[in-house]
């Protein structure tokens, strides 16, 4: 016990410490963000002090970030910032904060950033596998930064499976699936929910909903048939009509279709 409090009075001197010498050089230079050693000499050279080092890099790396002068080309700290919250996040993954600061921080920067923001995030799934919040980010990056609406759709499918998950989740799959030009999918996945659903409210709008998917399905029928008969896709949605379909359906309730030939998609307009 006596050795367990000396230990934690070290740490806090240690943290004291360092915020000081932070804090006092904070006004009178430019902060430069350090290069944190590669995980594997890390480990070995920090020993049963692992959680320390990686607390302490996330301690200089988020008072990097609270510095960077506005007009500071991105691309010059992008890959170091990744570097450490992998680092940090490797030697330490029951460390949540490294997790929200990436992808406040990271994520956005650029494609790259985000590729390796969310193989992040990744790990602190697998250390904290019911946070819902880890998954969301985790699921949203794919259809914000990453433009794969469909793997946005199979990660929050994934999240929706999980005990007292939010119904928000299977829905956004739905959405996403169908975005992505899986609309099959999202249908078969929106019947489920409608099926599982108790209240009226919310069952009414899956079933507009799910009226809206299968006259996009009705389409997407038409394309392949087309495609089938022709040998190529049709270049326009126009195209279909009278051969293989009598009039393209009028599609509501905030819902488009956005053909990009071969792909058909439904997705929702942008306010």
């Amino acid at each position: 016990m006596v050795l367990r409090g000396l230990t934690f009075l070290t740490l806090i001197v240690i943290y004291i410490l360092i915020f000081l010498s932070l804090n006092q050089s904070f006004p009178n230079r430019n902060i430069n963000l350090e290069r944190a050693l590669p995980t594997k000499f890390q480990r070995v050279t920090s020993g049963y002090l692992k959680q320390l080092v990686s607390e302490i890099i996330f301690i200089k790396t988020s008072v990097f970030i609270g510095g960077v002068k506005p007009g500071t080309p991105e691309t010059t700290y992008s890959g170091t910032l990744a570097n450490n919250f992998e680092v940090m996040t490797s030697l330490y993954p029951e460390f949540i904060d490294p997790y929200y600061f990436c992808q406040s921080f990271l994520t956005p920067l650029s494609l790259e950033s985000a590729q390796r923001a969310n193989a992040i995030l990744n790990k602190g799934i697998e250390t904290f596998p019911d946070d819902f919040i880890l998954r969301f980010f985790y699921a949203f990056n794919f259809y914000r930064y990453l433009n794969d609406p469909l793997k946005s759709a199979q990660a929050f499918k994934k999240a929706s499976a999980l005990p007292d998950a939010p119904p928000m989740f299977a829905h956004l799959a739905v959405l996403f699936s169908a975005e992505g030009g899986n609309i099959k999918a999202g249908l078969i996945m929106l019947k489920t929910m409608a099926a599982m659903e108790d209240n009226e409210k919310t069952l009414v709008k899956y079933q507009q909903e799910i009226d809206i998917f299968e006259k996009a399905l009705v389409v997407e029928n038409a394309i392949s048939s087309y495609t089938k008969k022709r040998l190529s896709a049709p270049e326009k949605l126009e195209d279909l009509v009278p051969e293989f379909i009598d009039q393209l359906p009028k599609i509501e309730n905030n819902f488009i279709l956005k053909y990009e030939p071969p792909v058909l998609r439904l997705k929702r307009k942008e306010s």
